[in-house]
């Protein structure tokens, strides 16, 4: 498996998955539904709220590849109390963001579908180029 960390050591190949990629795509795409919800649909709710699970989005997926780094890799684990406090961040940073969409009535639920689903269209975009370039 090929973290971010491997990836600036070594460079990739042309069909290698590329977390860097995923990450500007995701921002793409984010910037797209911000730029929509602030001109067509003039919210600004919408807008932040697209913009916040973007944004946790992303720092989930880095922090999720931290986290894999240290624990899957050749020879000794490294399964220490920093990967420990990665994944409790991550889960509360989860937890914070389903809290906003019940309790704060100004957080738009579908822009916050919209800004997490915006990193799965970039993953699947990464697996459809490095299926085409690599062959699989």
């Amino acid at each position: 498996m090929r973290t971010m960390a491997t990836m600036a050591m070594c460079p990739a190949e042309a069909g290698d998955f590329s977390p860097q990629r995923v990450v500007r795509l995701t921002a793409v795409l984010i910037g797209l539904g911000v730029l929509v919800e602030l001109l067509v649909l003039r919210s600004v709710a919408g807008a932040l709220s697209l913009t916040l699970a973007g944004v946790v989005a992303i720092i989930n997926f880095r922090w999720l590849d931290m986290i894999l780094e240290r624990v899957i890799q050749p020879g000794e684990p490294q399964f220490d109390r920093a990967s420990v406090l990665r994944i409790f961040a991550r889960l509360s940073l989860l937890a914070v963001v389903l809290a906003a969409i019940l309790l704060v009535p100004s957080v738009d639920p579908i822009a916050i579908a919209l800004g997490f689903s915006a990193f799965v269209v970039a993953l699947i975009v990464e697996g459809l180029r490095g299926a085409r370039v690599g062959g699989g």
